[in-house]
């Protein structure tokens, strides 16, 4: 591993659950367009891609009217139902403490991030966060890790992106990043192994070892 000091975080299955929330939009965005519902894991298994990938595989109804009821949706339920995953508190505390600097870069659009941010009490923790609705191409491009690397002042060759679906891998390889795939309640473990990650971790909590000897 490269010296590292900055850190790039995907969030939804890397940090938080926000699955919950997401089912909900999704179905309440079906039912207002008279489509049948879909079963909540069917629905998280598409967490972490854009909203235009997942809604044909359910529906041949407009995507944008869909994508509208959605949004309409999370601003009820994306924030208080986001539950921050098992060992993620220490391991950001433990890695804020021994200096590095730290940012979100997600597919959620930024005011959810910024009220999960707030809810979780990480607004210290973190130098910058990105939403997908502040870049003009969404993961896997690699714009919202470099927007998130310019924020925070840091740079390519010093940072690590940590994520756990295949477009986190795909957008980090696309920024010439060093990636560590975190395993993911969403997506298969095959397929982000398929991507050829630079490490694979089974959580955050064993990241901190990873990094152990090589920061600057």
């Amino acid at each position: 591993m490269k010296k590292i000091r900055y850190l790039v975080f995907d969030l939804d299955g890397t940090l938080i659950d926000s699955s919950e929330g997401v089912v909900a939009c999704v179905n309440y965005s079906l039912r207002k367009m008279g489509q049948p519902e879909q079963p909540p894991e069917r629905i998280k298994r598409f967490i972490g891609y854009q909203l235009s990938v997942m809604y044909p595989e359910f529906t041949d109804a407009p995507v944008d009217e869909l994508h509208a009821y959605f949004r309409e949706k999370a601003l009820e339920v994306m924030v208080p139902s986001a539950v921050v995953l098992p060992g993620v508190e220490e391991t950001l505390l433990r890695l804020h403490e021994e200096g590095y600097r730290m940012a979100i870069a997600s597919t959620k659009i930024r005011l959810h991030i910024e009220g999960i941010v707030h809810k979780c009490g990480w607004r210290e923790m973190f130098a910058a966060r990105v939403g997908g609705d502040e870049v003009p191409l969404e993961k896997p491009a690699p714009d919202v890790f470099l927007e998130a690397i310019r924020r925070m002042g840091g740079s390519r060759t010093e940072t690590l992106a940590i994520g756990d679906t295949i477009n986190d891998v795909l957008a980090a390889q696309a920024a010439s990043l060093e990636v560590c795939a975190v395993e993911s309640p969403y997506e298969d473990r095959a397929r982000v192994e398929a991507a050829k990650p630079d490490h694979l971790i089974a959580n955050l909590a064993a990241l901190p070892g990873l990094l152990d000897g090589v920061r600057t």
